[in-house]
């Protein structure tokens, strides 16, 4: 990925509308496009760019030192280059000629074909009873940490009246 090349792909400027012949630019939108030259994989990205109020052929004229400072100093080189490589890198299907599973000759869902019986229904409800139990376990828990801090506080006070003496 050593060799990218950067296009601008998109170029809309906006000029105030109040002017009676529009050559104030106030915005642009900037489109780059981004190609690998090696593996083709290319990635784009555009925004609309407020700029201070300028002449619309000084603004043009300066647009290449306007674009590679837009493109450095937001991050867009970075962005470009990373989704690029994450193209390079991500997972692609398998080949489609590979020998793939009989699922017509699986019998899928053993055991799950037939609904419960009354028998069965009882276990489920023993089950829930025993998640219930911890719960109650775990809500008695913030008490007994209450307590101790409260005794704590209580050999402190003890600590100090007999320091006192």
């Amino acid at each position: 990925m050593a060799n990218i090349k950067f296009d601008v792909t998109r170029w809309d400027v906006s000029c105030e509308s109040a002017d009676p012949t529009p050559t104030k630019v106030c915005s642009v939108i900037l489109g780059i496009t981004a190609t690998d030259q090696e593996s083709g994989k290319s990635a784009y990205k555009d925004e609309r760019i407020s700029v201070p109020c300028q002449d619309l052929t000084e603004f043009e004229a300066g647009a290449e030192a306007f674009i590679e400072g837009v493109l450095g100093s937001q991050g867009w080189y970075l962005e470009l280059q990373t989704r690029i490589a994450n193209q390079l890198t991500a997972p692609v299907a398998a080949p489609e000629d590979r020998v793939k599973p009989d699922f017509a000759s699986m019998t899928i869902g053993d055991g799950y074909q037939n609904l419960p019986d009354e028998e069965s229904e009882e276990a489920p409800a023993e089950e829930e009873a025993e998640e219930e139990a911890p719960a109650e376990t775990e809500e008695e828990a913030p008490a007994e940490e209450e307590s101790s801090e409260e005794a704590e506080e209580g050999e402190s006070s003890e600590e100090e009246s007999d320091g006192g003496e």
